[in-house]
């Protein structure tokens, strides 16, 4: 059979499956719409002036996935454009940026083996403007998820309890290095997200930390894998996790919780907040949850 070089964080490999994953083809595949957020902050989320489904959100838990999935590619061609969105017709990205398209449709898997869960990403790259902001990366993905109903809201917004105001590149900011934080995070009680990103530059090692008051790329000892290959025009990165995690800032994944989870993709050498992100989603192990659509049943393979 013939062999394709295939580029694996920077180093050019023979293509093949990767060692232990589990036969992807066999896996349930879950389309993701991914869109730009600009600005939109969770502060933006829930204040109702501006977000009309606010009383759904806190009086019937009504998820943003429910209402958004099927829109969050107009949301993100909006936003990116520099229009108006929400019931106080804030323009939320004020310096729209040139050539960037709105949202990036993506394939989705994730399967467990009894001791391990890998998670898959596939999507074919956009065209991209002329903000190259990481210039190390081309592409960065990360994924954060809480302990099952640990971090409070997160069933309902996924990571945007870790978004703010006052991040940099954000309305309010103050400091150009503040990153991610959740409100009353504490490591001890399990209110934290836990965090890996995989980093497409050559030579740079993957992340496997936590976002609790402020966001730290380590400490975790979970990730035991990070890849991500670039065939022709489409992008596929992996991770591979022990399910006991065991690091600082790691959640345990248990058969007997649902997780709360989304993620993120910076696109052509993009950083902080110019990146695409998804609505929250949950994941639970080999657990039919009946009437949740945003949630992923992982099987065992």
């Amino acid at each position: 059979m013939k062999k394709i070089a295939l580029a694996v964080m920077g180093v050019f490999v023979a293509s093949g499956a990767w060692a232990g994953a589990p036969d992807w083809s066999k896996v349930t595949e879950r389309k993701v719409k991914l869109f730009y957020p600009g600005q939109a902050s969770l502060e933006w989320v829930m204040n109702k002036n501006d977000h009309s489904a606010v009383p759904d959100i806190v009086d019937k838990k009504r998820a943003c996935s429910k209402c958004h999935e099927g829109d969050a590619n107009e949301i993100g061609d909006k936003i990116v454009a520099g229009k108006p969105v929400g019931s106080s017709k804030s323009v939320l990205e004020p310096k729209p940026p040139a050539g960037k398209v709105g949202w990036i449709p993506v394939s989705f898997k994730a399967a467990h083996d009894g001791e391990k869960i890998y998670f898959r990403f596939e999507w074919v790259p956009p065209q991209n403007g002329d903000l190259k902001l990481d210039k190390k990366n081309e592409v960065k993905l990360t994924m954060m998820f809480d302990g099952g109903g640990t971090v409070e809201g997160a069933e309902l917004n996924g990571c945007w309890g870790t978004c703010h105001n006052d991040l940099r590149s954000m309305k309010d900011a103050k400091d150009d290095k503040k990153t991610k934080y959740i409100k009353g995070a504490d490591l001890a009680s399990g209110k934290f997200m836990d965090l890996m990103q995989y980093r497409s530059g050559k030579g740079e090692k993957p992340a496997d930390g936590y976002v609790a008051d402020q966001r730290v790329m380590e400490g975790g000892k979970g990730l035991v894998k990070a890849e991500g290959i670039k065939e022709g025009n489409k992008w596929v990165v992996t991770f591979e996790r022990t399910l006991a995690g065991g690091g600082k800032g790691d959640h345990a994944i248990m058969p007997d919780k649902i997780y709360n989870f989304g993620f993120a993709i910076h696109e052509d050498f993009t950083a902080a907040r110019y990146h695409y992100v998804s609505l929250n989603y949950q994941f639970g192990l080999d657990k039919t949850v009946d009437g949740v659509k945003y949630y992923y049943n992982v099987t065992k393979q």
